[in-house]
């Protein structure tokens, strides 16, 4: 009579007439015959087991906590890794306590493990995202405060932040974008912050008839000018291609990754004020128009 009431209902599932069984059950004999003090030490234990367990547990996540705050592991990583082993752990710690009490543990394990398929296949997407985070965390390309090129996007962006599923951006506009860390992975990443400094540069156009060496004594000027320049690195101003209607220039130095966005702004714009005092334009490109019967 105790094994039905543990769970084992091999009697209620073997039984032609469910009313047979309730009636049973409702007659006083039925609670009478059942071995109360060994259901209690069987609780009791189970309750043992699980306070016993859970501070074996605490004991291991605070391990694991410290090893990687000395080895400066990310956050994320280490978030991940305790949930992780804190969710198998437990479901282990269950099992244990299910068994204990009489339960049929083969069943549940089968139910957890179609559970967990069936949200695989509806979360695929989402899991490729996971792994993508965890590789990311792991083999750090890219570190909160780094300014970094992602190979489709055409912008310098600042890692503001890297979660499991997807990282967040700042653009050069300081809004946030965020992207999922598959996608991130998928691509090339270019890490600027990695070097002591990275080259800063812009390019500009003048007239044809202007002397060169006068543009590139108000470039120079410019480049003087500009704080955020590593000069002791030196700088370059140079004439790069002459066309049929202008001389184009390249100019910049060496500015530290955070520097980057701020000092090109700065550069595009110093330099157009030294060209507008100068009165010089910029050369506009010349459509030609050929007619049919033209010749090469």
């Amino acid at each position: 009579m105790t094994k039905i009431f543990l769970g084992t209902t091999n009697k209620v599932a073997n039984a032609n007439d469910v009313n047979e069984v309730i009636e049973e059950v409702t007659k006083p004999s039925f609670w009478q015959s059942i071995d109360w003090s060994n259901i209690f030490k069987k609780f009791l234990l189970a309750l043992a087991i699980y306070i016993v367990g859970v501070y074996i547990l605490k004991i291991i996540t605070n391990v694991i906590k410290k090893i990687m705050d000395r080895r400066n592991i990310n956050r994320s990583f280490t978030y991940f890794l305790v949930k992780s082993i804190s969710f198998v752990y437990l479901f282990i710690l269950i099992i244990i306590i299910a068994g204990n009490l009489g339960l049929n543990t083969s069943s549940l394990i089968t139910l957890v493990g179609s559970f967990g398929i069936a949200i695989a296949l509806a979360l695929k997407e989402s899991l490729q995202d996971l792994a993508s985070g965890i590789m990311i965390v792991s083999i750090n390309p890219l570190r909160v405060g780094d300014y970094v090129y992602i190979d489709d996007k055409d912008e310098l962006l600042k890692v503001h932040s890297v979660k499991l599923f997807n990282t967040v951006f700042l653009n050069s506009s300081n809004y946030m974008i965020s992207y999922p860390n598959s996608l991130i992975m998928k691509n090339k990443i270019t890490n600027l912050s990695i070097m002591d400094s990275i080259s800063c540069s812009i390019n500009f156009e003048v007239p044809l008839d202007y002397d060169q060496d006068f543009i590139k004594s108000l470039g120079k000027k410019v480049l003087d000018n500009e704080k955020n320049i590593i000069h002791e690195k030196g700088y370059y101003l140079r004439l790069i291609e002459i066309t049929d209607y202008s001389l184009k220039f390249a100019m910049g130095g060496q500015v530290k990754a955070f520097d980057y966005i701020v000092t090109r702004a700065n550069l595009i714009e110093n330099m157009k004020k030294e060209l507008d005092k100068n009165k010089i334009k910029v050369p506009r490109r010349r459509l030609v128009i050929l007619n049919s019967d033209d010749k090469q």
